[in-house]
């Protein structure tokens, strides 16, 4: 193999791994539009959906292990450091991402809500540079410089006395992008020695265990009409099972301070659902933003 077939062959390998973060990220902002049907217009509490959410996600991916590595699904129980940190990313990844991120929603709206934890680009950035005892490079600094421009317009519309959005509203956002730096950096090591479907299902699993005693589903009264169930499947499905699959994936190829960036699709994709499907306005100052956030993870993705 030739010098150029190599870099032609790395090349690819790297546009295959944003499209796949994208398309995670697309597919998480459908799931914020579900998310936010299900809490303005059935009424379900932000722990019932978390709860069928990534229980139900769990058990989908550990059985589509299951048929594609049989007994190798459970070779991360040999390794008592790797199921340390199978637990932390089920627990502060996954469980505590899903669960901030409606109680965001609820107290905002699916793109807001989004935005606020796209925050977590500047925490990776930091603990990337930390990690590696180097400042960051120009074009990393622009990046998040557009990204948290963009979440300052959403949230304040540059009137910087006050926030248009609830405090308790940017609390969970901000919470929640606590939860979107454990699930970008925890996995890393993992995804290097185990399948995807693997780590996530049973990471999953751990963080829907821990939320059902917490919850207890079977004390509610839901009822279950068409578009409640449809909207669930589309959480579970879409949001869950096909975006975490794919976001994990792309991270593994082009690494977390990128995969991070490109969630800012995410918020554009949440928005566009929400006018398309809830029928949502917005006002210049948030379509400002959201270009912003967009304008951020291009640079970065195409340098």
């Amino acid at each position: 193999m030739t010098w150029g077939d190599f870099m032609h062959k790395q090349e690819s390998k790297m546009i295959k791994g944003f499209i796949y973060a994208m398309l995670g990220a697309i597919s998480w902002g459908f799931s914020g539009t579900c998310g936010q049907y299900l809490l303005d217009s059935k009424g379900l509490d932000p722990q019932y959906i978390v709860n069928v959410r990534i229980v139900f996600s769990g058990i989908i991916l550990f059985i589509t292990s299951l048929f594609q590595y049989r007994e190798k699904t459970f070779d991360i129980f040999k390794n008592k450091s790797d199921v340390y940190r199978l637990i932390l990313f089920g627990i502060f990844g996954i469980l505590c991402c899903q669960y901030a991120y409606l109680q965001a929603i609820g107290r905002t709206n699916a793109p807001t809500a989004t935005v606020l934890q796209f925050l977590s680009t500047v925490f990776i950035m930091i603990g990337v540079c930390a990690k590696e005892r180097r400042f960051p490079r120009p074009i990393e600094l622009i990046s998040v410089f557009f990204a948290v421009l963009g979440t300052v317009i959403l949230a304040t519309h540059l009137k910087l006395n006050t926030l248009v959005i609830s405090p308790d509203g940017l609390f969970w956002g901000l919470l929640a992008a606590f939860g979107v730096v454990m699930y970008t950096l925890t996995p890393i090591e993992l995804l290097k020695k185990y399948p995807t479907s693997v780590v996530t299902g049973l990471a999953m699993i751990i963080g829907g265990v821990i939320i059902t005693f917490i919850n207890k589903p079977w004390n509610q009264n839901v009822v279950f009409d068409f578009m409640t169930v449809l909207a669930l499947a589309g959480m579970v499905l879409f949001g869950t099972v096909l975006s975490f699959s794919l976001f994990l994936t792309g991270v593994s190829i082009i690494g977390p301070v990128k995969g991070s960036l490109i969630t800012g699709v995410e918020a554009i994709s949440a928005l566009i659902f929400s006018i398309i499907l809830l029928g949502s306005h917005f006002a210049f100052m948030d379509i400002l933003g959201m270009a912003s956030i967009l304008f951020a993870v291009s640079i970065l993705s195409f340098k």
